[in-house]
């Protein structure tokens, strides 16, 4: 679906990435699939402490973390790398394709940092996502991005969440690499 160019010129759309064999390492992205390899033990340790934290406080709250598709439209499926959805959206095997969690946090890396920033973060948000949380191992810092506002929170300043109440985070709570 590229020109002579090399650029897209047909969107792939949800129907295409459903054809996909199941565990396929690839997002749906503005149209376009984005494989990246497995991410490294100290990136997966980070999600697993956010996700301990965030499972004592969700409540009725479902938390899940990736690989586990977000269906926002036709175009894009996401792939967070931890999610907190409402009870009525808890991810079964009946969940509407439409439904978006309330929580999405992206750990960034290097070669994530940009699309997880930008792209990813402005299609949550445009889907409904009330918060967007990036966490940057790099920087020390935890970036809370809703509908209205971005704050940045660096080393030991805690980040509290809205759309999770008593959910907080600060880089600190993460940065041990045992």
């Amino acid at each position: 679906m590229t020109d002579d160019s090399g650029i897209l010129t047909e969107k792939f759309t949800q129907r295409d990435y459903m054809e996909l064999p199941e565990g396929f390492p690839a997002e749906l992205i503005e149209g376009a699939f984005v494989r990246e390899p497995a991410p490294t033990r100290w990136h997966q340790r980070v999600v697993f402490r956010i996700a301990t934290r965030l499972e004592s406080v969700a409540g009725t709250g479902t938390v899940v973390v990736s690989p586990v598709d977000v269906f926002v439209d036709e175009h894009n499926v996401l792939q967070p790398d931890v999610l907190v959805s409402r009870p009525e959206d808890a991810v079964t095997p009946d969940s509407p394709p439409g439904a978006v969690p309330v929580l999405a946090v992206e750990v960034l890396s290097p070669a994530t940092a940009s699309r997880d920033r930008d792209a990813k973060t402005a299609i949550y948000l445009r889907a409904g996502v009330r918060e967007v949380w990036l966490v940057d191992p790099d920087a020390g810092t935890v970036e809370v991005h809703t509908a209205d506002a971005v704050c940045r929170y660096a080393e030991a300043e805690r980040a509290q969440s809205d759309a999770v109440p008593g959910f907080s985070l600060s880089w600190q709570d993460l940065a041990q690499r045992s």
